[in-house]
């Protein structure tokens, strides 16, 4: 039977899925690895545990899988906006990732010498400290031996395993588009911006369509995965545009939520226009001549695994998210009064802010653990809710929700309750991008005429409708959490000033 394997390399893990024609999931099984975190803003990765944890979900994948299966091709989805230093032989340290925000100085010297209106020209987009534009500038003044070491700067980390699987140096226009290093408008790489900030566009790797045939699994990566030498490769692409087509937003019209690690409200566009200054993205769409706009949170699901972290004791491990959804459920609509602001990493929409942080507020005598974990859920769906703002989606309509999160019952709930809209989860909600990046593979395969191939293909798992009394309760509350931001922004700013906030 012909399959399609998709790996997605996430923030948390790594993933590995066979995907039949029909678009069934056959199997898959997830490896995970750490995040590295110091003070100044930095969040980092090492690709080599990307490998290492790739190979470990295909051996748990071959286990799973059941027999007769043929692959018929291999394609890679990943967290975007990366900046990984490729050498001759393997990345030259660890990989930053968009969460990272040390290149703040770097931001502001490249809008003051660009300026602002023409980098959104260019970009799409407003280019801050997450952009590898950024990055790049920060790694030439701080880790130029590093830089000087490397041969190609991979933007992806799919794109890093790709090259591991068959030494292809390669990029999608979906992950070129949100580093600030593409022009948006062309779909080839800003030739012109990065001559003008003395960066040698050498070092950026091909772009190719998603989909398109970039090598063949080798041997040595053939005998660490058990993917059979000579299969074809074919270009994946970020996870924003695999999560799209994973969810069956891939055409106009369908507005869509993200909530892994990371988050975003998101839905296709024939055409648009930059939103930068609401904090929305301007993305390349997997399929030319499209594009997604996209509201984005550095920190979704995070809070709640910060949470959990949090909440571990000496005498034992953290508590599993089956007793922290349980406690959720406890307490009431609005948390005893209790909100929380998810901004762990700063945030970039519908504000850019590397120094905000995330806090409670209203925390009482009386408040509770339950409250408290309650309040992460509802503190990160007002977040959700100030991105259906930026992007002027209208309220009511129904919106397909996907990722880690969303096998909540609970936070699924508070969602529809906080945007007055019904939310349909998708069936394995976690499994979107690479069921995604398998229709992209079938599509450049032959097996389908588009990125839509039937509703079929994108099954609902549950739908939970917006419960009235909930809604007026975070009606009432939404006022005070739009409020806490503005009203702590210096507060921010000054307790980064004082080389004690990480």
């Amino acid at each position: 039977m012909d399959t399609i394997l998709a790996i997605d390399i996430g923030t948390t893990g790594a993933k590995a899925a066979l995907v039949r024609r029909d678009g069934a999931l056959l199997a898959s099984a997830l490896a995970t690895y750490p995040t590295h975190t110091a003070a100044g803003g930095v969040v980092e990765q090492t690709p080599q545990d990307w490998w290492d944890a790739s190979c470990r979900a295909l051996r748990q994948l071959w286990a799973a899988a059941p027999a007769g299966v043929h692959v018929a091709a291999v394609i890679l989805s990943g967290q975007m906006q990366d900046t990984i230093l490729l050498g001759d032989d393997d990345a030259v340290g660890p990989a930053l990732l968009y969460s990272d925000s040390r290149a703040q100085a770097e931001a502001a010297t490249i809008e003051h010498q660009i300026g602002a209106a023409q980098l959104t020209a260019i970009t799409g987009n407003a280019q801050g400290a997450s952009s590898v534009l950024a990055k790049w500038r920060w790694l030439a003044t701080h880790a130029p031996s590093r830089l000087a070491a490397a041969q190609t700067i991979l933007l992806g980390s799919h794109d890093y395993i790709a090259w591991r699987l068959c030494g292809a140096r390669a990029a999608d226009p979906t992950t070129a588009a949100t580093t600030g290093l593409l022009d948006w408008r062309t779909r080839t790489w800003a030739h012109d911006l990065l001559a003008q900030l003395e960066l040698e566009a050498a070092l950026l790797p091909e772009l190719h369509a998603s989909g398109a045939s970039i090598g063949a699994v080798r041997a040595e990566a053939a005998a660490a995965t058990g993917i059979p030498v000579g299969t074809p490769v074919l270009q994946g692409v970020g996870d924003l545009g695999a999560t799209t087509v994973g969810v069956g937003a891939a055409e106009p019209g369908m507005i869509y939520a993200y909530l892994g690690t990371s988050g975003w409200i998101a839905a296709s566009q024939s055409a648009a226009a930059p939103m930068p200054e609401r904090g929305v993205f301007t993305i390349c769409h997997p399929q030319p001549g499209r594009l997604i706009q996209v509201a984005p949170v550095l920190t979704a699901g995070g809070n709640l695994e910060w949470l959990r972290s949090a909440l571990a004791t000496p005498a034992g491990a953290p508590p599993d998210y089956a007793h922290l959804n349980a406690l959720a459920a406890q307490a009431a609509p609005g948390s005893g009064g209790v909100l929380y602001l998810p901004y762990l990493n700063g945030e970039r929409s519908p504000f850019s802010d590397a120094n905000a942080r995330a806090g409670f507020l209203g925390i009482s005598g009386a408040t509770t653990q339950a409250d408290l974990v309650r309040s992460v859920m509802e503190g990160t769906a007002f977040a959700y809710r100030a991105l259906c703002d930026a992007l002027g989606v209208a309220r009511g309509g129904a919106m397909v929700l996907a990722g880690g999160g969303a096998q909540s019952a609970v936070w699924a709930q508070i969602l529809a309750d906080m945007l007055a809209a019904p939310v349909q989860v998708a069936a394995s909600p976690g499994d979107a991008p690479a069921r995604g990046a398998a229709i992209i593979a079938g599509q450049a395969l032959g097996w389908y005429t588009s990125l839509a191939p039937g509703k079929e293909f994108f099954p609902v798992q549950a739908t939970y409708a917006p419960i009235e009394a909930n809604v007026r309760v975070y009606d009432r509350l939404y006022p005070v959490f739009a409020g806490l931001y503005p009203a702590l922004r210096e507060l921010f700013t000054m307790l980064v000033q004082t080389n004690v906030v990480v």
